[in-house]
């Protein structure tokens, strides 16, 4: 079965502090691929940053997206209906001490599809976390962004190379799932 994994669109990182027109150009996009993933009654899961004091990557970062603020809340556009899931993550990967790979393996997933913010980094490590618990990986092109071009370029060829993750155009949704 398959899941789709959106990583940290909130409001830090399409509005905020981190925001930018880049993650604010995939929302559109995103919006579809969750109209696809709902009619097909296949989970959409949210990961989110909500970090609390202490939080390695606030030593690198600053404070940002903190637990229970606006900056940690899910945009309005992509607002999570009541049969999505919302995993709070404190780092990088969306595995790294949460729940989601028990929701995963209790849905009988075993290829995940992502899509969000940032290409080279949330996505990325959450991709690596995924391969390594033995999921197959998508990346839907489309449905990323990073602060820069050339940082998306990198994430994408990065976990194409090492995990095999396929990159995938939207329109190709339908011959997959």
């Amino acid at each position: 079965m398959e899941a789709l994994v959106i990583i940290d669109m909130i409001n830090e990182f399409v509005n905020g502090k981190f925001g930018s027109d880049r993650a604010k150009s995939i929302v559109g996009n995103i919006k579809k691929l969750i109209e696809i993933f709902n009619e097909k009654n296949l989970p959409v899961i949210y990961a989110k940053d909500s970090h609390i004091d202490g939080d390695p990557e606030l030593k690198v970062w600053g404070n940002h997206a903190m637990k229970g603020s606006f900056s940690s809340e899910i945009i309005d556009d992509l607002k999570p209906d009541t049969n999505a899931i919302v995993v709070e993550k404190r780092t990088y990967d969306a595995f790294f001490e949460t729940n989601l790979n028990e929701i995963l393996k209790s849905k009988n997933v075993d290829k995940v599809f992502f899509s969000g913010v940032s290409t080279d980094i949330c996505v990325l490590h959450t991709v690596a976390h995924a391969f390594f618990l033995g999921y197959e990986t998508y990346i839907v092109k489309e449905c990323t962004e990073s602060i820069k071009e050339s940082n998306k370029d990198f994430g994408l060829k990065y976990m194409n190379n090492i995990y095999g993750t396929k990159i995938i155009s939207i329109k190709e949704i339908g011959e997959i799932l």
